[in-house]
């Protein structure tokens, strides 16, 4: 660890010399004998804390401290005088905002546990600036905050409970790298993950990691979250809402459209600290978490941008919190078991009646009719699917109703 630096400044030399004495063990020291010199080295050198005389007969200890505030403000003030001069030390105070009052003659050994206290109290507020900084990237400033108070949730280790998944991945990014030269890719990349990123955090999520184009994210960890099911689904909406925004540009700069799918699914995940106890990471495991990747990616079968859960989807509220309609059953590649799913979208005075109609003659095993309702609405990418399902049904003898995902 660097040594401390200390600046003491007094125009008695005597007194320079004695609190030299007092710290020249583990110490950095720097020594100034008037205002001025004081003045110089802390414009050219970063200092920890300074012990400064108040009367000087070039410039006050006061104005010296004051300086020091505007140039380092870092620093540790500390005002030294054997006068009892209240209106300079309300000055001081007010001005300065100096750390403590230190009156001559002073007992060394009081005076060194004063600096020792005040640079350990310094050190732990950068450690907390540092971690504050840091977490700040993955979560909320609220969560920051809780954390701050019971830092033990970032030790290493995980818990069992239930979160809200998020994945989202841009269709065709790699035909777009291999097209784009790195720099201008790497700039688009980052424009788009910052605003993604940013909406997330806006609603309570926690950041997992970054997977190339991909984001992985959730809620109701570390801190609990009551609605996070809700969360998950606004910040959905929201990501399409801000990639609509930013289409046109996105689109020029990338030279082809961008378009986003997310999956969510809320389910029970080991979540916490995982890796070593040299390196680690806040993240989430468990078959919820792989479920909502699969169901980002299954979004291609339907041409649908955000495919929710049916628990992701009952805890929301869905339908009447958000707009969306049913899609069906999935099974997704890896997974023993068929999930129902549900398009959340963004569209209000969307009617479904048609669409809800065609699905229960599909259900029904009336192929036929089923695809004649579905093929006349042709500009509705789930609808074009069906139609397409429900004639495959009637070449092949039937269909059980479950869509098969047979890749990742």
């Amino acid at each position: 660890m660097a040594l401390h630096t200390l600046l003491f400044v007094d125009d008695e030399i005597d007194i320079v010399d004695s609190l030299t004495r007092s710290f020249y063990k583990g110490y950095r020291i720097l020594k100034a004998t008037s205002a001025a010199e004081a003045i110089t080295l802390i414009n050219e050198q970063a200092i920890d804390l300074i012990i400064c005389d108040q009367r000087m007969p070039d410039m006050s200890g006061d104005q010296v401290l004051k300086h020091v505030l505007e140039r380092q403000p870092q620093a540790i003030r500390i005002l030294l005088t054997g006068y009892a001069d209240t209106e300079s030390l309300v000055r001081c105070i007010n001005d300065a905002q100096i750390y403590k009052y230190i009156a001559k003659p002073w007992e060394p050994e009081m005076l060194r546990l004063t600096v020792v206290r005040a640079l350990e109290s310094q050190q732990l507020s950068k450690e907390k600036h540092l971690v504050t900084t840091a977490l700040s990237q993955y979560v909320s400033c609220k969560v920051v905050e809780q954390i701050m108070l019971d830092p033990s949730r970032l030790q290493l280790g995980g818990e069992r409970k239930t979160l809200s998944i998020f994945f989202s991945d841009l269709e065709g990014f790699s035909r777009l790298a291999e097209r784009m030269e790195p720099e201008p890719l790497t700039a688009l990349l980052n424009d788009y993950l910052t605003e993604m990123s940013n909406i997330i955090l806006d609603e309570g999520g926690t950041l997992d990691k970054y997977q190339g184009d991909g984001i992985v994210a959730f809620w109701n960890a570390p801190l609990d979250q009551p609605d996070h099911a809700a969360c998950a689904c606004r910040a959905a909406l929201r990501c399409q809402q801000r990639s609509a925004e930013r289409a046109e540009e996105f689109t020029a700069r990338a030279g082809g459209a961008l378009k986003t799918r997310i999956g969510l699914h809320t389910g029970e995940v080991i979540v916490g600290n995982i890796g070593s106890k040299v390196r680690f990471d806040y993240s989430i495991l468990g078959d919820a978490a792989n479920l909502a990747s699969r169901l980002e990616n299954a979004n291609k079968l339907f041409g649908t941008s955000i495919m929710v859960s049916e628990a992701t989807w009952r805890q929301a509220n869905g339908g009447d919190e958000f707009i969306g309609r049913e899609l069906g059953i999935i099974k997704v590649m890896g997974r023993h078991t068929s999930v129902k799913v549900f398009e959340l979208q963004n569209k209000t005075g969307h009617d479904f009646t048609a669409y809800q109609e065609a699905l229960e003659l599909c259900r029904a095993g009336r192929w036929a009719n089923a695809e004649t309702l579905f093929s006349a609405m042709p500009d509705d990418p789930v609808c074009r699917a069906y139609s397409a399902q429900c004639r495959k049904a009637q070449l092949s003898g039937g269909w059980d109703g479950v869509w098969l995902m047979d890749s990742k």
